[in-house]
């Protein structure tokens, strides 16, 4: 793209300065013309007033000739009137260095020294015989002045002036038809810029602009692509990880193999982890996400990110030492699920940068602020980091792994408004503050959600391993249930049998839950239905929104889940 600008500025640039050097050309011959013009007025302007003198001085002559009064007057303009008439007489025939006449032409030439007309002569005549009568030196030759000769004078000067404008309209005429010319070049060149400079310009940008849009629909269609295989292979991933997290739930051990059970549950949730950070750095870059804030209590937040974390760093003989205020019990309003997201990053970062020693996290609330402070005793970083750039070709870099944490985490700060700080401790190791502006709520007692005693339930699910695990939740619970295996067996049973709420799976043969639930709202408007699914893609959920769905729960699912879905529900009613 740049290549293609490049060269349309060349060629933009050629077409500009050709034009500008014809107008140029075009301007500077106008203007010698023009000056030319200018000196043609200026003698035809002076060849016009000979006439005029001529017939003054012919005039003032006959009066002093006949008048016996005072002709001073007639002498002081006569005088005035010949001296003019002499000097235009001369400028007119003067001859540049050559000796050849500067405002002659030809044919002024010949009227002026050829037979028969021999105009300089009668001139030089007629003024000799007006100087003799000024000063009185000698005898005057009347008949110079009489009307005859005068007005043959007169005639010669008319001709004389004809000429002298003749001339004149002929550079004119030669001036209009060179403005003519340049005018037809500049067309010509206009044309040639238009077939040679801007239709092959127009015709690059458009085969540049076409590439750009097929370039553009590509990377659009790789990163759809690329999002509908990381919503599939999670949803793939989640199936089979929720048989064996309930698996691992249910075993019952002995004593001395509970760190294995414990070690089992933990590589479980990483890989549930990793696959959040996929789903996440996608919607997260792409915009296609905002906080879901809810009312918790902030201190069982951040202590139940640290559970998970005890195992990994006891394996790894790291002390994880935590020192969490009394103000940190309280209800706040934020996306719990983000925050804890961050803490989880953050304290992954430290133990696989921490080979010894210990990691301290320190949290408190300061004027309605959320202050967490991890410090580690590792490596730390090279240098001191402002805005963290992470690159994967950097083996040195300090956050390794998939190598998005860090990135979720820049994202889900911006979103907080929040500010998060990168540098090194004085004695070694990383610390890393985090600040979130939070809104503490006091917890509304009155409203607390009391799950009902009893439920009668419906699961629809196509595979056995997850129907089983959620029965199993439900029954611990001591509610009632009884399955389907497909949409279509759902609504059919729903049609025959009341039910408190139904679960519902969205990706299932015969007939999906979309359609299922849709079929159900048509003539069950009060049941609620809640999706359990793998299927994480924030369209899909939307859309099962617009089927009627009331809640839903990604898999794998837990106990936990399961009641805090059931309390959002009947909280509602």
């Amino acid at each position: 793209m740049f290549k293609v600008v490049a060269n349309i500025r060349t060629r933009y640039q050629w077409a500009l300065i050709a034009i500008a050097v014809l107008i140029s050309i075009s301007a500077s011959l106008m203007q010698y013309f023009l000056s030319v013009q200018k000196y043609d007025a200026k003698i035809i302007n002076i060849a016009g007033k000979q006439r005029m003198l001529s017939q003054k001085i012919a005039w003032h002559s006959n009066e002093l000739l006949i008048s016996s009064v005072d002709a001073s007057n007639h002498i002081k303009a006569l005088k005035a009137s010949l001296l003019l008439f002499k000097s235009s007489h001369e400028y007119l025939l003067s001859k540049n260095d050559d000796g050849e006449y500067q405002y002659l032409t030809p044919k002024l030439v010949k009227l002026y020294t050829s037979t028969p007309n021999k105009l300089d002569s009668q001139v030089k005549v007629f003024i000799q015989e007006a100087e003799s009568l000024l000063y009185q030196q000698g005898q005057v030759d009347r008949q110079i002045f009489s009307v005859t000769q005068v007005e043959v004078l007169l005639k010669q000067l008319d001709y004389a002036v004809s000429l002298f404008e003749t001339e004149a309209i002929t550079k004119m005429n030669w001036v209009s038809n060179l403005e003519l010319l340049f005018w037809l070049a500049a067309m010509l060149l206009l044309l040639v810029e238009l077939r040679f400079v801007f239709m092959p310009m127009e015709k690059e940008i458009l085969n540049a602009l076409t590439d750009s849009q097929k370039q553009k629909e590509f990377a659009y269609q790789v990163s759809k692509n690329k999002e509908h295989f990381i919503a599939r292979a999670s949803h793939e991933f989640r199936t089979p990880l929720q048989g064996l997290i309930s698996s691992i739930e249910t075993l019952y051990i002995k004593d001395e193999q509970k760190k294995i059970k414990m070690q089992a549950a933990f590589c479980a949730s990483r890989i549930i982890a990793m696959l959040d950070e996929l789903q996440d750095l996608q919607a997260l870059s792409l915009g296609h996400w905002s906080l879901q804030l809810t009312n918790k209590n902030l201190l069982r937040s951040l202590e139940r990110i640290l559970t998970t974390y005890e195992y990994a760093y006891e394996q790894k003989g790291i002390r994880l030492i935590t020192s969490f205020d009394s103000t940190l019990n309280c209800t706040t309003e934020l996306d719990h699920k983000r925050l804890q997201q961050m803490l989880a990053e953050l304290l992954s970062n430290a133990l696989k940068f921490t080979v010894q020693g210990e990691v301290h996290i320190d949290a408190k609330v300061d004027c309605e602020q959320l202050i967490v402070t991890v410090k580690d005793t590792g490596c730390g970083f090279l240098s001191q980091v402002d805005s963290p750039v992470f690159n994967s070709q950097e083996q040195s870099n300090h956050f390794q792994g998939l190598r998005t944490g860090i990135a979720r985490v820049q994202y889900i700060v911006k979103a907080f408004h929040g500010k998060i700080l990168f540098e090194n401790n004085e004695h070694g190791g990383a610390l890393v503050t985090l600040k979130i502006p939070i809104t503490i709520n006091e917890p509304d007692k009155s409203k607390k959600t009391i799950l009902p005693s009893t439920l009668h339930c419906l699961v629809v699910e196509d595979n056995p391993l997850n129907m089983l695990v959620l029965t199993r939740v439900l029954t611990s619970l001591g509610y009632s249930c009884v399955s389907a295996e497909n949409g279509k067996v759902a609504c059919e049973m729903v049609t025959r049998e009341r039910y408190d709420v139904i679960f519902m799976d969205l990706n299932m043969p015969v007939m999906d839950g979309f359609e299922a639930s849709k079929k159900i709202r048509a003539f069950d408007q009060s049941t609620p239905i809640i999706v359990v699914t793998a299927n994480t893609s924030d369209s899909d959920i939307a859309y099962a929104g617009e089927c009627g769905i009331n809640a839903h729960v990604f898999k794998p699912i837990d106990k936990q889940m399961v009641i805090d879905v059931l309390a959002k529900v009947y909280s509602r009613k």
